[in-house]
């Protein structure tokens, strides 16, 4: 069979060379000469030009049809052994057509269309074949003498999605991405791990009994219940997961961690996998490991002016503020929040932290390790320099709390710390436990602060709905003004779910948040600003009841109060906000 290369074209050329003086329609017209029976006795420079580019057009484009039927030939079945000889026969009879056609303008439009007629139909039918299989685009990056890539798999079908998987070194990276490409359930792996994704999921759990495997997802601080798989396919999902942690995939019962990572169309992510037997069978936790988190200010976070402005005070004047939440409720984030509100320009701002301390590096705000050193002599150190602003993420024992409260209450500084507790009275107690000097310390408090996170409404699917006037009255709205709140989107009844002809009706998730209903969370703050009447409560009855009781006499707004005006806002649903009240 023929074969396209150099020496085809140069050949080419040179029968186009030598024919080209017997071609009558080449020569230019003049009335001064005649020459072997022809008029003019030259030959037409613009013609020979407007021949030459359309051959050395067609050169270049052959030859890249020859080099691509080469790489694809055996997954498309275009040959170069049938499509050079149709492009070289096919040009030779064009040219043959545009030299001894009388007319030169009729042979010229069928050299155009013999040149390029070919190419045309294999672009067509090339394009078709790579829609049908988009893996033909793997063996273009070949090089010269280089084997094709190994075949597709059926499992990797589906959404794309570009993985890392675990490895020292490049050969286990690849064997371990090998290795997890061979689960039979590789493609629904895929699907999985785009979904949780999609949903925006902190935290997913797999438990694997005897004959199912039970998920669970956390979104914005909230469990849902993923649908129930068979276990051979949760098996071969885990296995998957398992080859691109780089775990043993044969290992159920011991505890082992690795991590991955992916890239697709929302984005890259990474993982970490802890897989480990349990009564029931075994368990996997596939956690999304997150990057650094943008700061933002108290007021971003949910503080309302009231509040926000009263804390502003309290950070910027002498006096002990404490930030509390309960676990897992955001207290990081408005940790670091309280320090981008002081004031870290005019004054002097120190902290003095452990050494694994993160989360307290903020600009203005001078870090001091401990480095072993016990915390009491490091802050006795740190306070040589005369701050003006002391921050103290931990405080570990009365010596350290009375130096601060010293500090607070006599020598004009400002004190931060933080606790964990689930409202501001049990902070402001879980505190004072720690004072030596108790009388001291409630001389330096001013402020606590407690919080709880709600989801939010997302916007692009929450609904309206009318409610009665009371519950408007009771949220502590206007009834006169405002006769709705928003819920988040549900499937409407089974019955609405079919049209007329009993066809089932698909709704789609929501592509904003998945279909949940909620994106992202915002806080609910309370604050007790002390003042002497609390300070003697507090002295006399340190109990939560109690200093609730004053507190709430002197202005102290609840939770709730807070969190039923994100609901008149439409921030967040009643349900919402009924159900994170309820917490303990």
């Amino acid at each position: 069979m023929l074969r396209c290369s150099r020496w085809v074209f140069i050949i080419a050329a040179a029968v186009a060379i030598l024919l080209i003086p017997f071609a009558d329609n080449l020569y230019a017209q003049s009335n001064t000469s005649v020459t072997a029976g022809r008029p003019g006795g030259y030959l037409s420079w613009w013609k020979l030009l407007v021949i030459a580019i359309v051959f050395i057009v067609w050169v270049r484009t052959t030859d890249w049809i020859n080099r691509d039927s080469m790489k694809i030939a055996s997954k498309t079945g275009m040959l170069q052994e049938v499509w050079n000889p149709l492009l070289v026969f096919s040009f030779l009879i064009g040219f043959l057509c545009v030299i001894s056609v009388p007319w030169f303008f009729a042979g010229l439009p069928i050299y155009l269309i013999a040149a390029w007629l070919p190419l045309l139909i294999y672009f067509f039918r090339r394009r078709k074949k790579f829609k049908a299989d988009p893996n033909i685009k793997n063996y273009l990056s070949l090089k010269p003498g280089e084997a094709p890539p190994a075949e597709a798999l059926p499992q990797d079908e589906g959404v794309e999605v570009s993985f890392t998987a675990a490895g020292t070194d490049k050969n286990s990276i690849q064997a371990n991405l090998i290795r997890a490409r061979q689960a039979t359930a590789f493609s629904e792996l895929k699907e999985f791990l785009i979904m949780t994704q999609f949903k925006r999921a902190e935290k997913v759990l797999l438990d694997y009994t005897r004959d199912a495997v039970s998920g669970r997802l956390l979104v914005d601080g909230s469990w849902h219940t993923l649908d129930v798989m068979d276990r051979e396919t949760g098996d071969s999902i885990l296995q998957g997961l398992k080859n691109l942690a780089g775990l043993n995939a044969n290992e159920r019962r011991a505890k082992q961690v690795g991590r991955f990572k992916l890239k697709s169309e929302l984005g890259k992510a990474e993982f970490q996998l802890t897989t480990q037997g349990v009564p029931t069978g075994e368990r996997a936790e596939i956690f999304y490991i997150r990057g650094a988190q943008k700061i933002m200010s108290l007021s971003q976070l949910g503080m309302f002016p009231d509040m926000l402005e009263t804390i502003k005070v309290s950070l910027n004047e002498s006096g002990l503020t404490i930030i509390s939440a309960p676990p897992g409720a955001g207290l990081t984030a408005t940790w670091m929040g309280a320090l981008t509100t002081s004031d870290r320009l005019t004054r002097d701002c120190v902290a003095l932290i452990s050494d694994e301390e993160t989360e307290t590096s903020i600009e203005n705000i001078v870090p001091n390790k401990t480095k072993g050193k016990p915390q009491n002599e490091a802050l006795k150190a740190l306070l040589l320099t005369q701050p003006d602003m002391v921050v103290v993420p931990e405080i570990d024992s009365p010596e350290t709390m009375d130096i601060l409260t010293l500090h607070g209450a006599d020598q004009d500084r400002s004190i931060l710390t933080r606790t964990s507790a689930k409202s501001a009275a049990e902070a402001l107690l879980r505190v004072y436990a720690k004072a030596g000097d108790r009388p001291q310390f409630l001389r330096a408090l001013k402020n606590v602060t407690c919080q709880r996170l709600v989801r939010r409404l997302c916007t692009a699917c929450r609904v309206e709905v009318r409610v009665q006037p009371n519950i408007i009255q009771k949220l502590g709205g206007n009834p006169k003004t405002q006769g709705t709140v928003f819920n988040p989107w549900q499937l409407p009844p089974p019955e609405q779910r079919v049209d007329e002809k009993g066809r089932e009706i698909e709704f789609p998730p929501c592509k904003t948040c998945g279909g949940l209903g909620f994106i992202g969370r915002i806080a609910i703050f309370e604050m007790i600003t002390v003042d002497d009447q609390l300070r003697d409560v507090i002295k006399k009855n340190p109990k939560i009841a109690a200093v609730e009781q004053v507190a709430a006499k002197l202005g102290k707004q609840p939770l709730a109060t807070q969190a039923y005006k994100l609901v008149l806002l439409g921030v967040t649903s009643l349900s919402e906000a009924q159900r994170v009240l309820k917490q303990n």
